[in-house]
C-alpha cells in the first residue's frame, strides 16, 4: 500500500475522504500522506464542496502527472474548515483559475476562499477556508 496516514480520527467526512485517498493511491500510484481529518460533523454542504475539491485535484494529478507524493489535511473547528492540500509534481500548464473554478466557486458560495498556488517545476498547494 503506498498511502501513509497520519494523526486521523474520521467522522464520515473523514473516513469518506480518507476512503478515496486510498483507492486513488492504490490505483496511481501516488504516496498519499494524510495529516489530518475532522474529528466532529462536518456540515454536508461543506463536507461535499472539500470532498470536490480533493476529487478535481485528484483529476488534475492524473491527466498532467509527475507527481510522486500528495499531503492532505483537513481541519475543523467551531470557527470553520480548513483544507490544506500540496503536492511535489511539475504544476499544471493550464492556469489554476482555468482549472480550479469551479472548487473556488463553490468555496465562494459558502462564504470561504479557495488559493491555489502553482509553481512550474515546484508543485502545487492549494488552501482553503470555509466558515461553518
Amino acid at each position: 500500500m503506498v498511502m501513509q496516514l497520519y494523526v486521523t480520527e474520521p467522522d464520515a467526512l473523514g473516513s469518506t475522504l480518507e476512503t478515496l485517498a486510498q483507492e486513488w493511491s492504490a490505483r496511481t500510484g501516488v504516496v498519499v500522506e494524510i495529516w489530518a481529518l475532522p474529528r466532529a460533523p462536518v456540515p454536508g454542504e461543506a463536507g461535499e464542496v472539500v470532498r470536490y475539491t480533493i476529487r478535481t485535484v485528484f483529476d488534475q494529478i492524473e491527466t498532467y502527472g509527475g507527481t510522486h507524493r500528495l499531503s492532505i489535511a483537513v481541519t475543523s473547528a467551531d470557527y470553520g474548515l480548513r483544507l490544506t492540500i500540496s503536492h511535489d509534481g511539475e504544476g499544471f500548464p493550464v492556469p489554476a483559475g482555468e482549472r480550479f473554478a469551479v472548487p473556488v466557486a463553490r468555496f465562494a458560495s459558502l462564504r470561504g476562499k479557495l488559493t491555489v498556488n502553482d509553481v512550474h517545476g515546484a508543485g502545487t498547494t492549494i488552501t482553503g477556508a470555509i466558515p461553518l
